[in-house]
């Protein structure tokens, strides 16, 4: 079975610091490749994190044999490279000697790896969701060729069937595996895997149970951060108050909306799918603002002039307001937004419906919402 690799992004939203007092020490990483041209090829151990970190890189042997060494004061994520699109994720702890038997073409296919349990576990589960993945894989490909076909409807109903019934095994074996391996690091690059909406309980004890065992490590507090404002923000739970200034500069409250249907529509004037977005939620205002639909947009601006024209230039006639602070915009911080566009849908009462609603699955949501009311007699 072939190990995939990790997506890049993982490694930009790692970060790290001690959590035990250590004097610098060395960890080794040694080997061999295998394969076809396994000597004279360059492995680089680098820090994906720590851009300005020292790289160590070795040319390996006749035989394909390589060592290297790296200072080590606590817990670290490491890439071991040939290139770009070639490498092995290494989890080093102060002291590690870690042996590594790898593909030359490929690191991370197959890898046998002794000396880091972190390391290994992390390639364990990558190989079984790889297991997964190639049958919804294969599955999406079956539908894609089937389209054609006079008995479409048909073998549709089957290959959707099919296809909830595997993403459900991986599902469960996800929480189950997470769980029972909540205080690896390994386990926090494969949370985000899982819906954090349904599984919050597992992000919360993956976070939980690495920082019982490595306190200070940052991608486990980050994750706990995250899960803390997940479980605020969960529908039921009161929106947080947002106090900015509006266009002309007084300050306008989200709570001044109470009694509607609220949406806080996070956007900005440079944002391409924004804009692109912007045509659909006029539609949607114009239809639903009788019924007591209203929106409150939040603009990641920096530039005042820049916002105000895009608001005239989209006929966005509904509330605007901006700290003009970017991604520092405090009702951006207190609302978790990494991306924009990001909505987040209130009831009347300033409670949260749900979030990351756009385009259809927002109209069909408040096409019910207020369908609901009127059945009511509201």
């Amino acid at each position: 079975m072939k190990y995939s690799a990790f997506p890049s992004v993982l490694f930009l939203l790692i970060c790290f610091s001690p959590y035990v007092a250590f004097t610098q020490q060395i960890a080794t990483v040694s080997g061999k490749l295998n394969g076809d041209n396994k000597s004279g090829v360059q492995l680089t151990l680098s820090d994906p994190v720590e851009m300005n970190s020292e790289n160590k890189s070795v040319i390996t042997g006749d035989n394909g044999s390589f060592f290297i060494q790296a200072q080590v004061e606590s817990l670290r994520i490491f890439k071991l490279s040939v290139n770009s699109g070639n490498y092995l994720v290494l989890f080093l702890l102060p002291g590690d000697s870690v042996n590594l038997n790898l593909s030359a073409s490929k690191l991370n296919q197959n890898p046998e790896i002794y000396g880091s349990d972190h390391t290994r576990l992390a390639y364990f589960l990558a190989g079984n969701l790889t297991f997964f993945d190639r049958k919804i894989d294969s599955l999406n490909n079956l539908y894609t060729v089937s389209q054609g076909r006079d008995d479409f409807n048909v073998v549709k109903s089957s290959i959707e069937a099919e296809y909830h019934l595997i993403n459900g095994k991986k599902t469960s074996y996800l929480r189950d595996v997470l769980t029972k391996n909540s205080k690896s690091p390994a386990s926090l690059l494969f949370v985000d895997k899982l819906d954090i909406n349904e599984d919050l309980e597992v992000y919360e004890t993956v976070a939980s149970g690495v920082l019982s065992v490595y306190p200070d490590f940052k991608l486990a507090r980050d994750l706990k951060i995250r899960t803390a404002l997940e479980r605020k923000l969960a529908p039921g739970s009161p929106a947080p108050e947002i106090v900015l200034p509006n266009p002309e500069g007084s300050l306008y409250k989200l709570s001044s909306l109470k009694g509607n249907i609220v949406l806080i529509d996070f956007w900005a004037s440079w944002c391409g799918p924004c804009r692109k977005d912007n045509p659909e939620v006029v539609k949607m205002y114009k239809r639903f603002n009788s019924k007591g639909f209203e929106i409150l947009g939040v603009s990641l601006d920096r530039d005042k002039d820049a916002w105000i024209k895009a608001i005239a230039k989209d006929s966005l006639t509904w509330n605007q307001v901006s700290d003009l602070k970017y991604w520092q915009s405090e009702a951006a911080q207190a609302y978790g937004v990494k991306s924009i566009p990001h909505t987040v849908l209130l009831d009347r009462n300033g409670l949260v419906i749900a979030r990351g609603l756009r385009g259809k699955a927002l109209e069909r949501k408040l096409e019910e919402i207020f369908q609901e009311e009127d059945n009511s007699g509201e």
